[in-house]
C-alpha cells in the first residue's frame, strides 16, 4: 500500500491511499442529534427499524405525578397499527409479544450476545438476566437471584471478568451500543464495516467475536470489562469513548425521583421501592414531557446493526426488523419470550405500579402476562438461547454464578 501525503500548515501527515484494486464505498453515516451533543440519533434509527404507531396530537399520555391521575390535555392513547409499535412507551411487560400490544422485541428475540437469560420454567424472572431456581418460592425477590456475570476481583460495581466459562458475561446493551458507535467513527469505507456481518445463522447481527473485539477495545482493562452508567458524569462527558451516556434511557428524573425510589430507567411508586420489588415491574418514565419515550438500548442496538447490515446485504437484511430474520414468527403468545409480570395496582393500566404487598405472578385478569401464556406446557417453548444451569438448581444448591460452563439451550 502507498502513502499518500497531504499538506496542513507547520506538519505533514502521511496517511494510506488505497489502491485503484482495492474497492472502497463510502459508508453512509449515521442520522444525527445535534441537539443530543452530537450523539447519533438513536430515536430516529430506531423509527426506521421500528416504524411507530401515530402519536396523539398533543403527544403521549402522562399522570400529573407518580400514582396520580391522567394530566388533563395529555390523556389520549395511541392507536395500534398494524407492523407498527408503539411510540408511547412505559413498560416492558408486553416485551415479545404482539407488537399491538404495546411492547418491543426483548434481547433474546434480538438475539442480543451479552443477554445470557434464564429459561421458562415458570419460576421467578422467567426469561430475564436472574436465574431463579425453578423452585423458588414464588415471594422471590427477583434482583436477589444471580445474573451471569462473573465479577471482578473485590466485587466492584459495574465490572465484569472475561473468562473462559462465560467470556465477557452479561453486560447491559448500552455497552456494546457505545462501543459500536465508538468503531464506526474509526471507518470509511463500508466494506470494512460489512465484514462485521459473517455469521450466517444471524446475518443481521454483528458477530459476537466481532462485537467482543469491540466492546473490550473500547472498555476492556486487564482482562475485564469496566463500564459505567449510561448517563453524563461530571468526569466523563457524553464526548468520552468510554461513556455509554444514551438519551433514551430518562434517568432520574428529580422531581419524579424525589423518594429515593427509582431503579435505573424505571419509575417505582414509594410503596413498591419500600417493599424493593424488582424494579423492572415499574414503569418508564410516565411524568412529564418526556413521558412514554423510553427506548430499550438493546431495541437501539439491534436498530443501528439492522441498518448497517441492509447496506451491506439488504436482500437478507430488509430495514425492518419485522420483515428480518430475527423478526420471523415474532410474537406468536405461547412461544413468546415475555416475562412473567407480577401482579399490579391496576391490572388494566400500562402506567400501572406493582401491588403491595407484592404477588407474583399476575392473575392475568388484565392486559398483564401471567402464567396463562404457558398454556398446558411446563417449559415455554420460546425459541432463543438460555442458560439452564442456575435455573435448574434447587433453591438448597445455591446459584453462585461461577464454575462450570453453563448449559446453553436453544428452544425451537
Amino acid at each position: 500500500m502507498k502513502l499518500s501525503a497531504r499538506l496542513i500548515p507547520f506538519m505533514i501527515v502521511l496517511t494510506p491511499s488505497r489502491s485503484t484494486a482495492e474497492k472502497c464505498t463510502a459508508l453512509k453515516p449515521l442520522p444525527i442529534d445535534s441537539e443530543d451533543f452530537d450523539q447519533p440519533n438513536w430515536k430516529d434509527i430506531i423509527e426506521i427499524a421500528f416504524p411507530p404507531w401515530e402519536v396523539p396530537a398533543a403527544g403521549c399520555p402522562r399522570l400529573d405525578k407518580i400514582g396520580g391521575a391522567l394530566e388533563e390535555g395529555f390523556d389520549e392513547f395511541p392507536t395500534p397499527e398494524d407492523g407498527k409499535f408503539n411510540p408511547c412507551y412505559y413498560t416492558k411487560a408486553f416485551a415479545g409479544l404482539d407488537p399491538k400490544l404495546g411492547g418491543y422485541p426483548t434481547p433474546v428475540d434480538t438475539k442480543y450476545h451479552y443477554e445470557f437469560a434464564a429459561p421458562f420454567f415458570k419460576q421467578p424472572g422467567d426469561g430475564s438476566t436472574h436465574h431463579c431456581p425453578m423452585d423458588a418460592s414464588p415471594d422471590t425477590p427477583v434482583q436477589s437471584c444471580p445474573k451471569v456475570a462473573p465479577k471482578c476481583d473485590g466485587a466492584p460495581k459495574d465490572c465484569n471478568k472475561i473468562t473462559d466459562e462465560f467470556g465477557i458475561g452479561h453486560v447491559p446493551p448500552f455497552v456494546p451500543l457505545a462501543a459500536v458507535k465508538n468503531a464506526l467513527k474509526e471507518i470509511t469505507c463500508m466494506e470494512e464495516m460489512c465484514a462485521w456481518f459473517a455469521d450466517e445463522v444471524q446475518p443481521c447481527n454483528i458477530a459476537k467475536s466481532v462485537l467482543d473485539g469491540l466492546v473490550i477495545s473500547t472498555f476492556g482493562v486487564n482482562g475485564t470489562v469496566k463500564f459505567t452508567p449510561p448517563k453524563i458524569l461530571d468526569d466523563l462527558p457524553a464526548s468520552d469513548p468510554k461513556s455509554t451516556y444514551y438519551k433514551l434511557e430518562y434517568l432520574g428524573d428529580p422531581v419524579a425521583c424525589a423518594d429515593d425510589n427509582c431503579r435505573g430507567p424505571h419509575y417505582c411508586s414509594k410503596a413498591a421501592a419500600e417493599e424493593d420489588i424488582w424494579g423492572d415491574f415499574c414503569p418508564y418514565i410516565h411524568t412529564g414531557e418526556n413521558s412514554g419515550l423510553y427506548r430499550h438500548p438493546h431495541i437501539a442496538l439491534a436498530a443501528v446493526e439492522l441498518m448497517l447490515a441492509n447496506q451491506c446485504n439488504p436482500e437478507k437484511c430488509p430495514s425492518k426488523w419485522l420483515d428480518s430474520p430475527n423478526g420471523m414468527d415474532y410474537g406468536v403468545e405461547m412461544k413468546s419470550t415475555s416475562i412473567t409480570w407480577a401482579e399490579m395496582d391496576d391490572n388494566s393500566d400500562p402506567m400501572a405500579q406493582p401491588a403491595v404487598p407484592y404477588k407474583w405472578p399476575n392473575s392475568g385478569d388484565g392486559i398483564y402476562p401471567g402464567h396463562e401464556l404457558y398454556g398446558d406446557y411446563s417449559v415455554k417453548p420460546a425459541a432463543g438461547s438460555y442458560v439452564t444451569k442456575f435455573v435448574a438448581m434447587t433453591s438448597g444448591e445455591g446459584t453462585e454464578s461461577s464454575g462450570p460452563a453453563p448449559v446453553t439451550a436453544k428452544a425451537a
